[in-house]
């Protein structure tokens, strides 16, 4: 079916050298981690199909994956990370208004 834009984003190796030159469609946005074979890859490529790699596109959930990584390392629950932030950023301003006013909290 022609379309603009494929996103594999499920199955890794799902685009191969036999279904590739069945696509119909402009650009491939791999979702997936490595769904497309270096095979299935060159037919794209022959075909004039524009392929955007995996490593690119998941940028974002693999930023995100080493944050909640970090956060489990230290066993923090969801929302603590927050209430500390916030729980520091206003004893900071606590105490820039205590060092102005020369009074200690």
């Amino acid at each position: 079916m022609p379309c603009d834009i494929v996103v594999p984003a499920a199955v890794e190796r799902s685009i191969t050298a036999s279904n590739a030159p069945h696509f119909q469609c402009k650009i491939v946005a791999e979702g997936a981690n490595g769904p497309t074979t270096p095979a299935g890859e060159e037919e794209l490529e022959k075909k004039g199909i524009l392929v955007l790699p995996d490593l690119l596109m998941n940028a974002g959930g693999v930023t995100v994956s080493y944050f909640e990584y970090v956060k489990n390392l230290g066993h923090i629950r969801p929302g603590q990370l927050t209430k500390r932030w916030e729980a520091k950023s206003k004893r900071q301003f606590l105490e820039s208004i205590a060092k102005f006013r020369a009074l200690n909290f």
